[in-house]
């Protein structure tokens, strides 16, 4: 929910005031393919120790060339460093609105040159790290709105899903869209994906579930330093997966027909009480009130793409109990399927050229643990 939650409060007490044309690699029957089981090989995270060991809420976590694991978590307000055998060995930042310190981070990535890019809505922008984890410098381009993802590129740019607001005809037009930055700069440098969505304030406020569907995380775009960029709307209709090069140019469109997925009444019930209270954790709605979060009944098709450790394309299904993946040649050639045999509706994964990570947003037994799966 994070910066979107400072957004529709805004909203909310503003009313109490007053062509591509080559083909899809359509996948229409899927054959039987080796299916790999992904095992965790390394656990980190306590229920009761000292602060090194727990998590407050792992909002994101990646792994760099030298088999380091970052892991960002929004609660402590720091980017807690462990060496490839869990071992922890030191903090990153810490809460402030000083140089190097964070307010509201959400996500974050690693150039190529192994910058770390913390993206902090609090500052508009990125708090940015070096190899050796010194602070570089502040980069806080977007005070209106700053991207809600980010996916590195190359060592000098970045793909970015960002929104802007008008106002037409007493409506809001929220204009979503996936652009290709240069580092440093605000403006983009290309437009790969865009659409607008139209709302009434009576809308937001009798069902603000929809804004946050619709804003907070309605795609996937990963890349992984590879000079390409994956996309995929959040969709439980349809399964689409589609790349451009760093040109901006479409090579690359996978489609696959997938049986629409209702949730569980279980799911639903969980999902609703977690993001409800998360709202309620971050002061209500609208300067004090609260709301209770009505998730969509279906699920995604695709909640997932990125390059993983075999160099080939990883793609999440959102359809499936357990964490289940395509794996993709670049090509858009269905390989295999990879799963990780665990249940649960709020399964993570972070998956990167350098590894896999995975936690539970709402875990059953009501602390973290981050796990390295190979």
């Amino acid at each position: 929910m994070k910066y979107l939650l400072t957004v529709l409060s805004s909203l909310l007490l503003i009313i109490g005031c007053g062509g591509n044309e080559h083909e899809p690699a359509a996948v229409q029957d899927i054959p039987v393919l080796p299916v790999d089981t992904l095992e965790a090989v390394l656990e980190i995270g306590v229920e009761l120790g000292d602060s090194t060991n727990t998590f407050g809420s792992i909002i994101s976590a990646v792994i760099d060339q030298y088999g380091r694991i970052m892991v960002l978590d929004q609660v402590a307000l720091c980017v807690k460093i462990y060496d490839s055998s869990g071992n922890y060995l030191r903090q990153l930042s810490r809460q402030g609105n000083g140089p190097g310190e964070l307010v509201m981070p959400w996500e974050m990535f690693l150039m190529s040159d192994e910058k770390l890019m913390i993206l902090d809505l609090g500052k508009q922008g990125f708090v940015v790290f070096d190899d050796s984890l010194q602070f570089m410098e502040e980069v806080g381009l977007w005070p209106q709105q700053p991207p809600f993802q980010g996916t590195p590129v190359s060592d000098n740019q970045f793909a970015a899903y960002k929104v802007d607001f008008d106002m037409v005809d007493e409506k809001i037009l929220i204009n979503r869209r996936v652009a290709l930055y240069s580092y440093g700069k605000e403006e983009w440098d290309l437009i790969l994906w865009q659409d607008s969505i139209e709302m009434s304030m009576n809308d937001i406020v009798e069902n603000p579930s929809i804004f946050f569907i619709d804003l907070l995380d309605p795609l996937s775009i990963g890349g992984n330093n590879s000079d390409m960029i994956y996309f995929s709307l959040k969709d439980a209709q349809e399964y689409r997966v589609t790349g451009w090069n760093s040109e901006g140019e479409e090579v690359l469109s996978i489609s696959m027909d997938l049986i629409p997925v209702e949730k569980s009444a279980e799911e639903m019930a969980a999902e609703s009480t977690y993001v409800t209270n998360y709202i309620s954790r971050m002061g209500g709605v609208g300067g004090g009130g609260s709301m209770e979060f009505e998730p969509d009944p279906f699920k995604d098709m695709v909640i997932g793409v990125d390059i993983g450790p075999d160099g080939n394309l990883w793609v999440r299904r959102g359809t499936m109990d357990i964490p289940f993946f395509d794996i993709f040649n670049t090509s858009g050639e269905l390989l295999q399927h990879v799963v990780f045999p665990q249940d649960g509706w709020s399964w993570k994964t972070s998956v990167s050229q350098e590894g896999i990570l995975a936690w539970e947003e709402d875990p059953e037994e009501g602390y973290q643990v981050l796990y390295l799966l190979e």
